[in-house]
């Protein structure tokens, strides 16, 4: 692994960088996690991605291979908020700081940056998104998951030319702002994630009554309609109870909670128990055929 050291020959404060380059590192960001393996994480993306704004800043063949191998350390820019460190590390090699100040820099603004953009993706953007097209998608219309693609591509596309403006105008405040709060921030996330899951889970189970009859008095009553006359709403009441059980207990991710849910929604359907939505393939003897 090739890592930079030493100091640069030339320390004079380089002129800013032009929005064409900013650009063409904002387009190069999207790929910069292309080369992530276990020991240098997504260094060599991440280099080639500076690359435009650091052959502007030096201009001295050797200080652009110092700032380049130091750039090759471990970093990780899988989150779309990575361009905010990106922003901070072109601002600090734009005034010569020294390699220790930028190394610093960047790993803590990549980490910042790194874990609130996965919790804000994750726990936020994902689960509104998909609570908002849901409702298309269930009634068959494949505008629902369109839809849903759609709005993730243009926020991560948003949020990656914005923190890299920001970054590159704030610097290192920006970096230690996103540190100060990020603790806050995740929680926030979290939060709002778990409280729009639990809304999609309420509206999503609340929809697919168990279709099951049973026999009284040589009649077939409905399992959905006993149930709601006991305690309306005790099928998604006990769905989102497991779903918290997971989050907060066993600390689940989403994405298991959500595998949880498609399998539920599978196996009842087989199992002809959400009728309206689903008609079962098998003739089973609780259904009223």
């Amino acid at each position: 692994m090739v890592v930079g050291t030493g100091k640069y020959t030339n320390t004079n404060e380089a002129f800013p960088l032009d929005r064409k380059t900013l650009n063409q590192i904002f387009v190069r960001s999207f790929f910069a996690d292309a080369s992530h393996n276990g020991e240098t994480g997504s260094s060599a993306g991440w280099c080639w991605a500076l690359l435009p704004g650091l052959k502007q800043i030096h201009k001295n063949e050797e200080d652009l291979a110092l700032s380049m191998g130091h750039e090759l350390e471990y970093v990780s820019a899988a989150s779309p908020m990575a361009t905010l460190a990106m922003g901070v590390t072109l601002a600090l090699e734009q005034q010569k700081c020294d390699l220790e100040t930028i190394r610093s820099a960047r790993t803590v603004a990549s980490a910042a940056a790194d874990s609130f953009g996965t919790a804000l993706f994750d726990y936020v953007i994902v689960p509104v998104s998909a609570v908002g097209c849901c409702s298309l998608a269930a009634n068959g219309n494949i505008a629902g998951v369109l839809l849903y693609f759609a709005v993730l591509a243009v926020l991560s596309v948003l949020l990656r030319y914005v923190m890299l403006y920001y970054g590159y105008s704030k610097g290192t405040r920006a970096a230690e702002s996103l540190c100060r709060h990020k603790d806050a921030l995740k929680q926030g996330a979290r939060m709002a994630g778990i409280f729009m899951l639990g809304a999609m889970t309420f509206l999503f189970i609340r929809g697919l009554q168990p279709d099951m009859y049973l026999p009284n008095n040589y009649q077939m009553v409905s399992f959905a309609d006993a149930l709601e006359s006991v305690l309306p709403g005790l099928l998604p009441l006990g769905m989102l109870g497991i779903i918290w059980h997971m989050l907060t207990k066993k600390n689940r991710s989403l994405l298991m909670c959500v595998l949880l849910l498609l399998a539920v929604g599978m196996l009842g359907a087989l199992l002809g128990l959400f009728g309206g939505f689903f008609i079962s393939p098998l003739h089973l003897p609780w259904l009223n055929l």
